[in-house]
């Protein structure tokens, strides 16, 4: 898992053969590169790479109403209604999981030239890829809905002529290949191995797979089987820490090594005091949304809740996910600092630079105090974990009708009691109103998950939500300067057409060489 350096060598050697009727003698090729299970567990280990790179991963949500991105325009341009079929991001994401279903599609088409194999690991092989193709599969689908489907490796020529296949159909072959991968990897990895797939990731992705499409009793019932498995972390902010990597809730990480192999979105997140550039700030739109300690929302004339110290008595995953006005964190050298993000405050201050927020707020759920350079971590990126899996349970109980007592005790509960909420409004079962049990469910969601791997943007559209979400201001701190929205900064105006955005539109640049395919409806 941690040769990056080799396998982006080997893999660009034969990518860029160009005639592969001749085996060139200083570099290998198709013609003599499947030839050892080594040759195999590389190229294997190249496509886990592709699942999601650390930009991706933190950028999605800044498509949501959890955060806003300065520099990045193609993300800002999503996220406020202004794009078309030429954005660089909707290209990307197409273009990049094609390519990473090609390199799935030729592994699974030479593995079995490798003859010094076990039929064991030749099996767990396959699973793998299999599960990865099926997620890149799962993306396409989600996003641009009918889309070519290839499970062969083929021509340009080949690729000229594809059409737009039925999203039903490839939803049932991915999950086909989830059910043959599932009954092909091991429940667990040895400890040199942790961040390969495992048959709790397949059966957790098709959960989602399936919660994602409306499909409730599949979801639960999937779900219900990783419950005796996996175990809640004991400290919700500990979660996101190196010293914490791969334990008892994380089901699949992406995996950085310092040195080695290691990602920059920490220069993103944190202030400039600290050597970062604010590219990535979440909205008070989620701030708000952070419920008293006691479980009350902040509107709730019993929550205590006083507007003069915002932060105080809040729920404890604020403080582990946002740095806010007068947060204590640790620096690099070791030492306590304060972070004053008020408007002007030098050098963190809302608007003091273009490199300080324009929300007040950064981001603390990633910070890497062993970050090398400031920004270069190889802290591992969490894909799936446990408590996702619970909050798929309960939302899957909750939309059929089937949720008791004893579930939110088993999800809910469990998820709240860990992150340090207490009392009645916090922990007790609230009762059997669909309604009520589903906005608690949605907000739960989104404050356990907030920033990862794009849970957010993912439920507002499958909710149909984005249209009320994505309506209007995007706003950060209260600043009192202007009458307009209370006082609240105006950060980015936000519209989302439902006529045409809960689908991307099919990137121009395809349709320019291949006019057989179809456009998305009002694109």
């Amino acid at each position: 898992m941690k040769r990056f350096i080799t396998y982006l060598v080997v893999i660009a050697a034969i990518n860029g053969c160009a005639d592969l009727d001749l085996v060139p003698k200083d570099a290998q090729s198709e013609l003599n590169y499947w030839q050892t299970e080594e040759d195999a567990q590389i190229f294997l280990n190249s496509m886990y790479a592709d699942l999601m790179n650390a930009d991706t991963y933190l950028l999605l949500n800044a498509l949501s109403d959890d955060a806003y991105t300065r520099a990045q325009e193609g993300y800002r341009n999503i996220a406020n209604g202004n794009y078309d079929a030429s954005n660089g991001v909707v290209r990307g994401m197409w273009s990049g999981r094609y390519a990473s279903i090609r390199r799935s599609n030729i592994f699974l088409n030479n593995i079995n030239n490798v003859i010094e194999i076990s039929e064991e690991d030749r099996a767990t092989y396959i699973a793998e890829a299999r599960f990865i193709r099926a997620w890149h599969y799962f993306y396409l689908i989600e996003l641009f809905g009918d889309v070519p489907f290839v499970v062969d490796e083929i021509s340009i020529e080949e690729s000229l002529e594809l059409t737009r296949d039925d999203e039903a159909q490839i939803l049932e072959f991915i999950y086909e290949e989830l059910d043959l991968a599932i009954a092909d990897l091991p429940s667990s990895v040895a400890g040199d191995q942790q961040g390969r797939i495992t048959s709790g990731a397949a059966i957790a992705f098709k959960s989602r797979v399936h919660l994602y499409n409306g499909e409730h009793t599949e979801a639960a019932a999937l779900a219900g089987q990783l419950m005796d498995e996996y175990a809640l972390f004991p400290d919700y902010g500990g979660l996101f820490k190196m010293a914490n990597e791969n334990n008892e809730e994380v089901i699949l990480s992406l995996q950085y090594v310092p040195v080695d192999r290691e990602h920059g979105i920490q220069y993103f997140l944190i202030p400039p005091s600290l050597g970062g550039y604010a590219n990535f700030s979440p909205l008070q739109e989620l701030v708000d949304s952070y419920p008293m300690a006691n479980g009350l929302a902040i509107n709730d004339p019993l929550s205590g809740y006083d507007e003069s110290n915002p932060y105080q008595n809040r729920d404890p995953r604020l403080s582990a996910t946002i740095i806010h006005d007068e947060y204590t964190l640790t620096d690099f050298s070791g030492n306590d600092v304060t972070i004053d993000t008020s408007p002007g405050a030098e050098p963190n201050g809302l608007n003091f630079s273009s490199n300080s927020t324009p929300t007040g707020y950064y981001v603390s759920k990633f910070y890497d105090q062993q970050a090398r350079n400031v920004s270069n971590s190889g802290l591992n990126l969490i894909v799936i974990r446990y408590a996702e899996v619970l909050l798929n349970y309960a939302e899957a109980k909750i939309e059929s009708g089937t949720f008791t007592s004893a579930d939110w005790n088993n999800t809910i509960r469990l998820i709240r009691e860990r992150a340090g909420l207490s009392g009645a409004a916090a922990l007790n079962y609230p009762g059997n109103d669909q309604e009520e049990l589903r906005a608690i469910m949605r907000n739960e969601r989104r404050l356990e998950l907030a920033f990862e791997a794009g849970h957010r943007f993912f439920d507002i559209r499958r909710w149909q939500i984005a249209d009320e979400v994505l309506d209007g201001w995007a706003h950060g701190i209260q600043t009192n300067v202007s009458p307009q929205d209370d006082g609240y900064e105006r950060v980015d105006l936000r519209t989302f057409d439902t006529d045409k955005h809960y689908l991307w539109p099919i990137p121009q640049s395809e349709r320019d060489i291949n006019d057989k395919l179809s456009q998305n409806p009002n694109w």
